[in-house]
Parts: structure tokens; sequence; C-alpha cells
């Protein structure tokens, strides 16, 4: 399963980063000559998930570096060998793979509306179909997979921890963005909370 895994993590980080958020940052700044990473003007709230929205995706590469150098290396993230099956390995990367393709095509349907954290500063269109006419956070509930995948994947303290927090801040999050979206479209986005999820 190890060279599986050694060929899988770096395509599929490279994959991650490059398509669902370098590609999709600057196809939405091409068309509308905007930043679509707003999370890091924002203050109170998402100053805070925004600090750790960005240390868990290092944390993450660091986990992937530590386990390709090596088993000397990878014993430093304190791994979980009784959790270490093929069957649940296997599950990990289908999570993974699969919150990727939810992920991008969920972007893709959002067009030019697609924002990382809430843009105070420009009015976007209120996006409701495609995934979004099934769950109202499909972004989210990729990222929520794919650390779950990440960790039944790679299972140790260290992917435990970024689980669990990743976790509690995309609650946080979500949360932030629903108030707003509640503020900004009233009685129709009320009416969408009630006809669709908050995630599946």
């Amino acid at each position: 399963m190890k060279p599986l895994i050694t060929v899988f993590l770096p395509v599929y980080f490279l994959l991650f980063f490059g398509v669902a958020f370098l590609w999709r940052t600057w196809r939405t700044w091409k068309k509308t000559g905007l930043n679509a990473y707003t999370l890091m003007k924002n203050t109170g709230v998402e100053e805070v998930t925004n600090t750790y929205f960005r240390l868990l995706p290092l944390a993450s590469l660091l986990v992937m570096a530590l386990y390709l150098l090596g088993p000397s290396t990878y014993a430093l993230l304190a791994p979980f060998h009784w959790l270490e099956h093929v069957s649940l390995q296997l599950l990990g990367m289908a999570l993974m793979i699969g919150a990727l393709v939810v992920m991008v095509i969920a972007q893709g349907q959002m067009g030019e509306s697609w924002r990382i954290g809430v843009d105070y500063e420009n009015v976007t269109a209120f996006v409701q179909s495609g995934l979004f006419h099934y769950s109202r956070n499909p972004i989210f509930l990729g990222i929520v997979l794919s650390v779950i995948g990440y960790f039944l994947l790679l299972p140790n303290a260290i992917t435990l921890l970024i689980m669990m927090l990743d976790m509690v801040l995309v609650q946080v999050q979500v949360r932030v963005e629903e108030q707003y979206l509640k503020e900004q479209h009233g009685d129709v986005y009320q009416r969408y909370c009630r006809a669709v999820r908050r995630w599946i």
C-alpha cells in the first residue's frame, strides 16, 4: 500500500491546491478583477479562522513530507498503527478524491460568486442550483470529507488534530457566512434554508 500512497499524496495535493485554490482564484480574478481570497481582509471571528485555515494545509503538507521521508520520520507523528488497514486507507483515498471532485464542481457552479470567506465589499449572486440544490455548503462538505479521508489514509496524532480543528473551524465559518447571506438575501435565503439542508 505504501507505494500507492507515496504516489497518491503528492498528486492529490498538487491537484487540490493547484485546481481548487490557485486556478480557481486566478479564474475568478480574471473574470471579475477581484481577489476571491477575502478571508484575509476580514476581522473578528474570520480573523481567527483565517489563521488556522492557513496553518492546517501547511500541517497536512508536513505530514505528507514526513511520511515520504520514511518510517523513522513518520514515527514522530505518533501513528495509530492499529488503524492502518488497507480497506480504511482505500476508503480514505476514495473520500479525498470524491471531496476534491465535489469542491471543484461546486466552485464551478458558483462561478464569479466563489469566494474564500465573506466578501463584504462586493455583492455576489446567490447560487441555489447544481450541488447547492442538495447542500447549502458543498465546498465545506468537501473540505470535511477530505480531512476525514486524510486521517483514514494516514492515521496519526497530527492528522487527527487537523481533522478535529478543520471540523470545528468549518462549523464556525459556515455560521458566519450563513448569517451574512441571511442579512443580504432575507426571506429568499430563509426559504432556501428551509428547503435545503446545511450539509446533505
